[in-house]
């Protein structure tokens, strides 16, 4: 079914302490096998489990380790065991967590499992696509629900914009520090890793994400990330250079990809699909500075590239936007598909220098497509909140932009199908280094062959 047609409105249980032994053909390997190096000093213990089926492809339990959670010496995680995340565990200053492909980290949910990697630790979690790192929830499969578990949390020396060059990062009730000098500072590697049930939130405005970022800098590489179900937004940049891309928010519970703080990175090959049963203000890409008019520097500045959000598919009470820019932030957006939204974009605060739109498509975003006319006919959707900015003018003054039916499978339904029929012409990515050039199309998608959401790191289950 078309997205024309499709939019009607427009159209872990842990048993005894048992010490467990490897097994090995060499008789000189007979020490216990924890999973974790001799370095970690994590002193876990490892216990029978029950463990999550789904976390092995051969369906056999693994034995439930505690997670190392004052990681402090370079540490390995094996993909023979599952861990159990209590509480907030860090990687500190100085020390490496890598994590092999194929590896499941619960966190468990009295204590909101959350794992920070702090300034100048580094995670290397670098999984295959069908052999992913997995988080998610302790609960059993067809009981987990966003906010079982608290998130992963990466910390970084990058420059943000904030008063003094650091800041502690939102979500927890002590002092998480993140920002620095470093733009080319690497956290490590993320690659092919899904994260699922996340989200703690603290008060009002004050959330753990899926995969939150602060200060992230260049030299981490992060790319093929899921993030679905979590309580607040799937990914959330708070000031840094990082790049990434294939990322894909399912579901959540805010917004999905979120800057502020002055990030300046490229992103590129992003899926959005919100959940149609939460009414609430999520947005496809919600973008800030910071306090409406501030000129902090560095400016909130993206670069994004083919991205496909698509929204509820309804009318909700609370609005909600593809594109909801603001608060002095800059950007250069190409080659996106928006469609399913109450509108597809709002633009506040009056940019002092606006952000750039080219060769991209609203379609079927109701009751307004582009924007709303901000006549002051209405103090909600219509009040002027960029000193007269024109909204509309700002997608359909730039010929390059649409607003035909992108013709995409079934970009709404619980499995989605956001590919297009046949390739949508759009323009060439700009030659920065990081981004993509080769893929001069609209959307995240190039046809209806070209689905790079396969492999286990997807997984489209509802609890």
């Amino acid at each position: 079914m078309r997205i024309s047609q499709q939019l009607a409105f427009a159209s872990a249980l842990v048993a005894v302490p048992t010490i467990m032994f490897a097994c090995d053909d060499d008789p000189g390997q007979d020490s216990p096998s924890v999973g974790v190096t001799a370095s970690s000093g994590a002193g876990a213990t490892t216990t029978t489990s029950t463990g999550n089926p789904t976390s092995s492809s051969t369906g056999v339990m693994k034995p439930m380790v505690d997670f190392p959670c004052d990681v402090a010496t370079d540490t390995m995680l094996s993909a023979d065991n599952d861990y159990l995340l209590k509480g907030t565990c860090h990687v500190n200053a100085g020390a490496t967590l890598t994590i092999e492909p194929g590896t499941w980290i619960f966190g468990e949910a009295a204590s909101k499992g959350t794992l920070v990697v702090s300034r100048g630790g580094r995670i290397v979690a670098d999984g295959t696509a069908d052999a992913p790192i997995v988080f998610t929830s302790e609960k059993p499969v067809g009981s987990r629900a966003p906010g079982d578990w608290g998130g992963l949390v990466i910390l970084g020396n990058a420059p943000i914009n904030e008063a003094g060059g650091e800041s502690s990062i939102e979500g927890f009730t002590t002092m998480e520090m993140y920002g620095g000098t470093d733009p080319a500072d690497s956290s490590g590697i993320l690659k092919y890793v899904r994260i699922e049930f996340s989200g703690v939130e603290i008060g009002d405005g004050n959330e753990i994400n899926g995969l939150t970022m602060g200060a992230v800098g260049s030299g981490t590489e992060i790319d093929h990330i899921m993030v679905h179900h979590t309580l607040d937004d799937c990914f959330e940049f708070f000031g840094g250079t990082v790049n990434a891309s294939h990322l894909v928010c399912y579901r959540n519970g805010d917004d999905a990809f979120d800057m502020d703080e002055g990030y300046v990175g490229s992103l590129q090959f992003l899926f959005f699909q919100a959940d149609p049963n939460h009414p609430e203000e999520d947005n496809g890409l919600e973008i800030d500075n910071d306090d409406p008019t501030s000129t902090n520097a560095p400016i909130t500045n993206p670069t994004v590239y083919n991205v496909t959000l698509c929204g509820q598919g309804q009318n909700q009470d609370k609005q909600q936007y593809g594109m909801l820019l603001r608060r002095g932030m800059q950007g250069e957006f190409g080659n996106i598909i928006v469609t399913g939204f109450e509108a597809g974009a709002d633009i506040r605060n009056a940019p002092t220098t606006q952000p750039t739109i080219t060769n991209s498509i609203f379609f079927g975003n109701a009751p307004e497509n582009i924007a709303y006319v901000e006549d002051g006919s209405n103090m909600d959707t219509q009040v002027d909140d960029d000193n007269g900015f024109d909204d509309r003018a700002w997608f359909t003054a730039v010929t390059s932009n649409s607003t035909s039916d992108p013709m995409l499978g079934d970009c709404l339904a619980e499995t989605p199908d956001p590919m297009p029929v046949a390739t949508l012409p759009g323009g060439a990515p700009p030659n920065n280094g990081f981004l993509d050039t080769t893929a001069n199309y609209v959307g995240a998608f190039k046809d209806a062959s070209d689905n790079w959401m396969s492999g286990a790191w997807i997984d489209w289950s509802q609890d």
